[in-house]
């Protein structure tokens, strides 16, 4: 059976390269990664002013990954001091994958920086700095435990029958939930998780890309996701 298809964010910034800094795609290799040994093909589609027509129709799922600051703007604040890495190029890119991802009903697994996005698109808000959950530890180490919803398509998938350990690189977290979004893990009162409750959206504000290699939960996060991929690209051809 063919791999379904996921579509998978990736930013431009600066790098140095041997013409200068020039902008770049960037992408680290643990996102595509962690889609292909889940069954899936990664396609990676890189930051641009328009997505291709028929493009996203073509595909089964969607990654939202990791990165940088949303634009505050785009929740009605001005910027503080702590944020950092912000790319309006990016945030209406991604917003137009969202877009049409939602309009064609894909699968969306988002992570970190991804589920900021998608609680803002759906007109929730971010705590612009918080304390506490940025680690010093390399990224394939769990440092906190979360609780988990039991009645969420992540603990199905994760499950829950040990404590859930997962890393922590976040220095924003949200504020105010988005319309059609229920929380589903949190740590020290701090969201860590949401499902959309009329989308087949999974959101996580930790990096499992990082862990799904030595952790079966954070792998299963990924098939889970594949799967649901797989299935919908089965719906449209049948």
């Amino acid at each position: 059976m063919a791999r379904p298809l996921i579509a998978v964010s990736a930013p431009r910034e600066p790098l140095p390269t041997a013409f200068g800094t020039m902008d770049c795609t960037k992408l680290t290799a643990q996102y595509t990664d962690a889609i292909y040994e889940a069954g899936g093909q990664p396609v990676i589609l890189p930051v641009a002013e328009e997505i291709p027509a028929q493009l996203m129709a073509r595909m089964d799922g969607l990654l939202l990954t990791g990165g940088g600051d949303l634009d505050p703007a785009l929740y009605g604040e001005e910027p503080d001091q702590s944020v950092y890495g912000v790319r309006k190029d990016r945030d209406a890119f991604e917003t137009q994958l969202y877009r049409e991802a939602m309009q064609i009903g894909l699968p969306i697994l988002a992570l970190c920086r991804g589920l900021q996005l998608v609680n803002v698109l759906r007109g929730g808000s971010l705590h612009q700095a918080i304390e506490g959950h940025w680690q010093t530890e390399p990224a394939s180490v769990a440092v906190q435990e979360i609780d988990v919803a039991p009645d969420s398509k992540l603990a199905e998938a994760v499950g829950i029958t040990e404590a859930v350990h997962v890393n922590s690189y976040h220095h924003q977290g949200i504020r105010a939930l988005g319309l059609g979004l229920a929380v589903t893990a949190v740590c020290d009162g701090v969201i860590e998780a949401v499902e959309a409750t009329d989308a087949d959206i999974v959101a996580v504000q930790w990096h499992p890309e990082h862990l799904q290699a030595a952790d079966r939960g954070q792998r299963a996060l990924f098939e889970a996701f594949v799967k649901r991929a797989g299935a919908a690209a089965r719906k449209t051809t049948s």
